[in-house]
């Protein structure tokens, strides 16, 4: 595909021209022509978002599913995403060359190969690419309003309708069938939602609306509160360059309401507080960060942690710290395997599937990921927030389910122009490389 290049700093992304390209007069009335590569963006970022709804309403009213059939969707997803990211430059292939012959060392060393550990490596890299190929805000935008709408309306249809919801996508059934929950975790019950699908408490946001959590097309909640976090942040840092910004706040506090996603609420205020200091701090300090938080909980868990902790937040940061404890200097490393679970703690898995330096590697590469504008940083510290907030509790980041639009809005924001400066409380600038 040809390069483009944004002209101005108006309103929007507009007068895009080519550096290769003549431009082209179509005859009157002729169609316009589809670009493959635009097609391939909107039906996998979408496709990633609901093909887990789709393949429930098969299993619940045609054949029944099994893991391999997740299995086969997500690689048809991700292989039309890596095909539309293909260009003549090197970086995909060099950065995936490097991370598999770590993975295939790794996997010799523990005597076992985890195909989910290259899994979860390659949804990033694929949609980020993909999106700094395609280059285009607006489309961005689109996709965030369309995946909102999709989400708030299911949603509600499973809010209002919820018999006639269950009708059509048993959930319960079909985690059943994919083998992630047993009989005996869900109690014997066949039918119903997921499993965290009901508060056992009240509920935190809005009680009125009752203990029903409200999945959506994710078919689990904690889903919906990452997602929330995701399109608020874009239409934070996009402004008044994003028509539908209002909207879009709306739909991502709709779906914390419905959801009862106390996570997703308290990041979407920590990333606003946060907002006027992206500019000052330096890479540096997101670099390590991470591993700050590590040895914090570290000594956390040696000194204080007996076991897990209530469902809470404070809970949910004790439940890591003691995670950490348990996992020997070999698993750390990344020699050996774990029978461990380490899916309540996203630093816990990172380590366990990547060992310490892939982890390193991993992280520095993403906070030290090119932008070709100043003002992209503000968007990318929005993530490097999100992601470390949700290390301490979960490694849901992972999920194909929001994986895709937030790689796909990370590529983005860092290939394209920023356009609307004025209504930024400070004059947006990188950091200081330190």
């Amino acid at each position: 595909m040809a390069r483009t290049e944004s002209i101005g700093y108006g309103t929007g992304f507009s007068n895009r021209r080519s550096r290769s390209t003549p431009q082209v007069r179509h005859d009157a009335g002729a169609p316009a022509r589809i670009d493959p590569v635009r097609v391939a963006a909107i039906v996998t970022v979408i496709g990633g978002l609901v093909f887990n709804a789709l393949l429930c309403l098969v299993n619940t009213r045609f054949m029944g599913m099994a893991d391999r059939h997740v299995i086969m969707s997500e690689l048809a997803i991700v292989g039309c995403a890596f095909l539309a990211a293909m260009t003549r430059k090197s970086t995909l292939y060099v950065i995936l060359g490097v991370f598999v012959s770590y993975m295939l060392f790794l996997f010799m060393l523990r005597g076992q190969v985890n195909p989910k550990a290259v899994r979860d490596i390659l949804i990033p890299l694929t949609f980020y690419f993909m999106a700094v190929r395609i280059a285009d805000a607006r489309l961005a935008d689109k996709l965030v309003m369309a995946s909102g709408l999709i989400v708030v309306g299911f949603g509600l249809f499973e809010y209002l309708f919820l018999e006639t919801f269950l009708e059509y996508f048993n959930v319960i059934g079909y985690y059943l069938a994919r083998g992630t929950v047993t009989l005996d975790q869900v109690f014997g019950q066949t039918k119903g939602l997921f499993v965290s699908g009901q508060r056992p408490e009240a509920r935190t946001i809005l009680p009125f609306l009752g203990q029903h959590r409200v999945s959506s097309v994710f078919l689990e909640p904690v889903s919906m509160g990452n997602f929330a976090v995701i399109i608020y942040s874009w239409a934070l840092y996009r402004g008044r360059a994003f028509p539908g910004r209002w909207l879009v706040f709306a739909l991502a506090f709709t779906v914390i309401a419905m959801a009862d996603a106390r996570f997703g609420l308290y990041s979407c205020v920590l990333i606003t507080l946060l907002y006027p200091v992206y500019s000052f701090l330096p890479r540096l300090v997101w670099v390590v960060l991470p591993f700050f938080l590590l040895a914090v909980l570290s000594v956390y868990g040696i000194t204080s942690v007996s076991g897990g902790g209530p469902n809470d937040l404070a809970g949910r940061f004790a439940v890591t710290a003691h995670i950490l404890t348990q996992l020997d200097l070999g698993v750390v490393l990344g020699a050996e395997t774990t029978d461990a679970f380490t899916a309540d703690s996203g630093i816990s898995y990172s380590l366990t599937a990547f060992g310490i330096f892939g982890f390193i590697g991993l992280w520095t590469m993403f906070v030290h990921a090119p932008l070709k504008d100043a003002g992209a940083w503000r968007f990318h510290s929005m993530m490097i927030v999100y992601l470390l907030l949700l290390m301490l509790i979960s490694d849901s980041f992972y999920s194909i389910k929001t994986a895709a639009l937030m790689w796909f809005l990370v590529g983005t924001a860092g290939a394209c122009r920023q356009t609307v400066v004025a209504q930024r409380p400070f004059a947006p600038a990188l950091p200081h490389r330190a």
